[in-house]
């Protein structure tokens, strides 16, 4: 028996639980964050490494092929010879009246500095020149700076485009009677073990031979 003047309370509809439920979401949810500490970690662990490094860090990516271009034995590069090895690639050539001889100079220094470190090294000169730089004229140019270097050469259409991969601006200058010289951006390109690109050394952060040298141990002990 109902009570005067009292309604029964209106029965209110029950909310549906969403395609999937609280269990479906809290899987999305997890997922989502293992996916953001993810990339937190790998973004840390980028920015440690990076910020160790005395060159200007580059985007982490492989580096560049270098197919078509010889050694000066006559040999294709292949950068699957050189896994396990930090590889130091630089673009000149041997008639460079100044920041190539320099920036040679200045390598030999750093690597007199991490010892036995010296046979995981690898200098890799690519010659802007090929139709002056022969085999046997690079071959000794290099010995006389550091003789296990590699020196590569290639076609012009070959080296231009190698150049442009490399992020390496260049050009030719005639002075006249068939004299040129070659204006370009010297830079050193460091690249890891594990074929990856890692830093960018113009000359002024080669000057301290220190430095590139703490890189490289950096590289091989650590990398």
């Amino acid at each position: 028996m109902k009570e005067a003047g009292f309604a029964s309370p209106p029965v209110m509809p029950q909310p549906q639980p969403r395609h999937g439920g609280w269990k479906a979401s809290a899987r999305r949810a997890a997922l989502v964050s293992t996916l953001l500490l993810a990339a937190v970690w790998a973004w840390a662990h980028l920015q440690q490494h990076s910020a160790a490094l005395h060159g200007t860090p580059l985007k982490p990516a492989p580096a560049p092929s270098l197919s078509g271009f010889t050694d000066t034995q006559g040999r294709a590069f292949s950068w699957a010879h050189e896994r396990g090895r930090a590889v130091l690639v630089f673009f000149g050539y041997t008639h460079c009246p100044d920041v190539c001889p320099l920036t040679l100079a200045a390598l030999a220094r750093s690597l007199k500095q991490i010892g036995p470190l010296r046979q995981r090294v690898r200098v890799v000169f690519v010659t802007l020149d090929p139709g002056r730089d022969t085999a046997p004229v690079l071959r000794a140019y290099l010995d006389a700076f550091l003789p296990a270097a590699i020196g590569l050469r290639a076609s012009v259409p070959e080296v231009r485009a190698s150049a442009r991969q490399w992020g390496i601006t260049w050009r030719r200058v005639d002075t006249g009677e068939g004299n040129y010289w070659i204006d370009h951006t010297a830079a050193v390109t460091l690249v890891g073990p594990n074929g990856q690109l890692l830093a960018r050394y113009g000359y002024g952060q080669l000057t301290n031979p220190s430095w590139l040298a703490d890189d490289l141990r950096a590289v091989l002990e650590h990398g």
